[in-house]
């Protein structure tokens, strides 16, 4: 089943031609931390091979249609026939069936406090009803339901004073070995600041059991790793902190892993996202780190700041290439897997000649503590600006609840010190003024005026 996943990888152009990209996007990262570099987009078997990509005629599936599964889509959206404070969520399966006795859970966020979630069962048309629900912009709600450990949810929505909302959710068969499950693509950034190395890992998890070869049907499937995927963190980490997700995966470190867990759904358009940070003290000299990986890799990028005297090297990838990105020295490397090449399972970095003060003499290091929080700043802020670049309301909507939850953990940061004064305001600036656009967006006649 591997070979056969990393065939479909290939046939969609996904393998090869990234580390270039993949490089510059992470020197770009790196350059600005409030920036989030893009990442491969939505997969399409009929887009052409992207340039560097090694011919696949010699494959016997070359040529090949790749199958997609038609998989009925999980939405949240405004029903003007329906009253207002009712919502209706109905429960389907890969196949659009409906699916009764269903037990769906409407969780509420009201003014960043949860409140205690509903519960209701779906009819026989799959349907399940909640009424006489509170409306205004103080309270989100979230529809979810459950099967076997993995939990399938809609994008938050907020109700609206003249109709109720409709929901569907996608309840997935699910499967524990992860055999169509891969690391899509993979960044590590590393920055020194004071007596340690800020390390930041950006993973997206991508879930091909949608997609199939000629003569092997698609059968998409949710994976809940169990008892979950077990990343390896280098020996002496401190100060280990996980970003917020939309998705339903939560991660936490125990002893000298961190540990994934939760469901991945059949990926559709983007690879599931999760991003985590921590501290590894130093006093100079030569460090070395280690972190393994849970499952096989296809892309990889591994960026560093280079202050003088430094070099990078990480086992079974190419030299470290020195650069410059924005008037700041890095390294950087990378590797594309193909199918005969051996298999990453972890990542081996090896830092020597690190500067006594290494952190102290830049003026810019404690900006890695926002790359965690205000990754995604850039990429929405491109989005809003893309030609024809309309969007529906729960994509704003999920948006706003991003926003808000990097503010919270923005505050987090502050009140630990990860984040001085200075980059606390500026940055708290940048998500308001970013939150009161997207608010204007979803209601032009309700949006606040950004505050400092």
């Amino acid at each position: 089943m591997r070979n056969r996943v990393t065939v479909l990888v290939l046939l969609l152009g996904l393998g090869a031609g990234r580390t270039a990209a993949a490089q510059h996007d992470a020197a770009s990262a790196l350059g600005d931390a409030s920036v989030e570099a893009p990442h491969p987009g939505p997969v399409d078997p009929h887009a052409a091979l992207p340039p560097g990509h090694p011919p696949t005629a010699a494959d016997p599936h070359a040529g090949a249609e790749i199958q997609r599964a038609a998989v009925p889509q999980t939405f949240a959206e405004e029903a003007p026939g329906l009253a207002p404070g009712v919502v209706l969520v109905r429960v389907v399966n890969a196949a659009g069936d409906p699916q009764p006795e269903a037990l769906v859970r409407l969780g509420a966020m009201r003014d960043g406090d949860r409140d205690t979630p509903r519960e209701a069962r779906t009819d026989n048309n799959g349907v399940a009803r909640f009424e006489g629900l509170d409306r205004g912009s103080g309270i989100a709600y979230r529809a979810s339901t459950e099967r076997e450990g993995a939990r399938f949810g809609a994008m938050p929505f907020q109700l609206g004073a003249r109709s109720g909302y409709r929901v569907q959710l996608v309840r997935h068969e699910v499967e524990h070995g992860g055999r169509a499950v891969l690391l899509w693509d993979a960044r590590v950034e590393l920055r020194f600041k004071d007596d340690r190395i800020v390390v930041v890992h950006r993973y997206r998890v991508a879930n091909l059991s949608g997609l199939a070869l000629p003569g092997d049907p698609p059968h998409p499937t949710a994976y809940v790793p169990q008892p979950g995927l077990r990343f390896g963190l280098p020996a002496g980490y401190t100060a280990f902190q996980a970003a917020p997700s939309m998705d339903d995966l939560r991660l936490n470190a125990e002893g000298d892993v961190a540990i994934l867990q939760g469901s991945v759904a059949p990926t559709v358009d983007q690879p599931v996202e999760v991003t985590w940070q921590y501290h590894v003290p130093i006093r100079g000299g030569d460090v070395s780190l280690e972190m393994s990986l849970p499952l096989p890799l296809v892309n990889a990028t591994l960026a560093s700041e280079a202050p003088r005297g430094l070099s990078m090297e990480v086992e079974g990838m190419p030299a470290a290439e020195r650069r410059v990105s924005q008037g700041e020295n890095i390294l950087i490397t990378g590797v594309n897997r193909q199918p005969n090449d051996p298999a990453v399972r972890s990542f081996r970095i090896h830092l020597r000649g690190i500067p006594a003060a290494a952190g102290p003499e830049r003026t810019v290091a404690a900006v890695i503590a926002g790359a965690l929080v205000l990754g995604a700043l850039g990429l929405a802020v491109r989005r809003r600006k893309a030609p024809g670049g309309g969007r529906d309301r729960a994509e704003l909507e999920a948006e706003r609840d991003r926003i808000l939850a990097e503010m919270r953990a923005l505050v987090g940061l502050r009140e630990t010190g990860e984040v001085g004064p200075e980059t606390y305001a500026r940055r708290r600036r940048e998500l308001a003024l970013w939150l009161a656009a997207t608010l204007r967006a979803l209601d032009p006649d309700a949006a606040p005026s950004p505050s400092a």
